[in-house]
């Protein structure tokens, strides 16, 4: 084993021997650790904190595998230095989550996480897989270069996610793909946040047809004619309530020819996610010219767990969906009637009628948000008459609802 550092507390060095194989571990129990400014510090074997700090302000460098069971996080708040991954297949694991600085990952192979890891630096992917399985990468590094890239990716196939911490207008990149299929697929998304409020959001890519995590492709409204059966990404806002807009990138050759996204609701099915808008798009046309088109979900309330798909849809390419029934008794469940995209369309006036013709209830501006509970009437069939605005089209809509639930 080699170790080249300027400054260093008390260590255990602990080297195995099985089958006449040297196995190299370097094993922190207890003490701190200094690595100063510009100080290198190499281990050509494994790294294992079980409990101490490690203030690093140089650079820490090993080719095995990083364990830390210490509840701290293993490296001290105040640390700016770079650990760098530079060995073949490596993973992080532990008992315990740790706070990176810098991280750079190096070397050959995959990088992959046992456990939930933060890294509070920057992120240099260079050309490796970041393999995040089913865990969580925490980057709350609000900057939105905070990660870079030349060539490599962040995988989660397994249903992890990579949350971003923002505080600023300019897009933040999720560089999101996949190897399982033996050849990659990169399929990065983009965020615009509307505002510069601390908020935490957060994306899973899944390699693999969305009906196999439940989400079944044939289930789906009307117009929707077919579901992206190769891939879907899941969103989510685990802080704040900015709005925001999620550009997904698509390669129309080998993914296919696709003019909609789609959101699974809690109907149990697939809907429009808004207006429909493919946009050619050069962003990554160097790297990655396959990735001529993008498409973009604009939030309009907070997100949770939102799985996100391409669709086909026919030629009707009406963002307004209407559900004929409501229950508001209470349960949390459809208690108000929601019409899926509203929000979007704020030039609107909602009458509703009785079966006698008598108006019963009217809005301006209607959203989801003071949608219709249906009052103190009762139950039964009742007559929608909706004036909107959409893309500077005047639109009427005319149907029936039904009222549920307790009377």
């Amino acid at each position: 084993m080699r170790f080249y550092f300027k400054t260093y507390s008390l260590l255990f060095v602990l080297i195995f021997l099985w089958a006449g194989t040297a196995f190299c571990q370097f094993t922190n129990n207890g003490n701190t650790i200094s690595i100063q400014n510009n100080a290198i510090f190499f281990v050509d074997g494994n790294f294992s904190n079980l409990t101490g700090s490690i203030f690093n302000n140089g650079n820490l460098s090993f080719t095995g595998n990083w364990t830390n069971n210490d509840s701290n996080g293993a490296f001290d708040i105040s640390s700016s230095g770079k650990v760098n991954l530079i060995g073949a297949n490596q993973t992080i694991g532990g008992s315990q989550n740790t706070n990176f600085p810098d991280v750079n990952l190096a070397g050959s192979g995959i990088k992959k996480l046992l456990i939930n890891t933060t890294i509070k630096g920057a992120l240099d992917l260079t050309d490796r897989e970041f393999a995040l399985d089913s865990k969580t990468l925490n980057f709350v590094n609000t900057n939105p270069t905070g990660i870079s890239l030349n060539g490599g990716i962040i995988s989660t196939d397994f249903q992890g996610m990579l949350n971003r911490s923002t505080k600023s207008i300019v897009p933040y990149l999720f560089p999101l793909g996949s190897k399982s299929t033996g050849s990659l697929r990169y399929r990065p998304v983009y965020l615009n946040v509307k505002d510069s409020l601390a908020n935490v959001f957060g994306v899973t890519y899944l390699n693999d047809n969305p009906s196999r995590y439940g989400y079944s492709t044939s289930s789906k409204r009307y117009d929707v004619a077919d579901v992206n059966p190769l891939y879907f990404h899941i969103i989510d806002q685990s802080v704040g309530t900015s709005y925001a807009d999620f550009s997904f990138y698509y390669d129309p050759i080998n993914d296919g020819e696709f003019n909609q996204l789609v959101n699974w609701i809690k109907y149990n099915m697939w809907e429009k996610a808004g207006i429909a808008n493919p946009q050619i798009d050069s962003t990554f046309k160097a790297s990655n010219p396959e990735l001529t088109y993008k498409m973009t979900y604009s939030s309009i309330q907070k997100i949770t767990a939102l799985p996100m798909a391409f669709a086909y849809i026919n030629a009707n390419n009406d963002p307004i969906t209407f559900f004929n029934t409501f229950s508001p008794d209470g349960d949390g469940i459809n208690d108000k009637w929601e019409i899926k995209n509203i929000d979007l369309f704020p030039n609107n006036q909602l009458t509703i009628f009785n079966r006698w013709g008598s108006e019963v209830y009217k809005a301006k501006g209607y959203t989801n948000a003071d949608a219709w509970d249906g009052g103190h009437l009762h139950n039964g069939t009742y007559y929608y008459l909706l004036k909107v605005t959409i893309n500077g089209e005047n639109k009427v809509y005319k149907g029936f609802l039904t009222r549920l639930g307790n009377d």
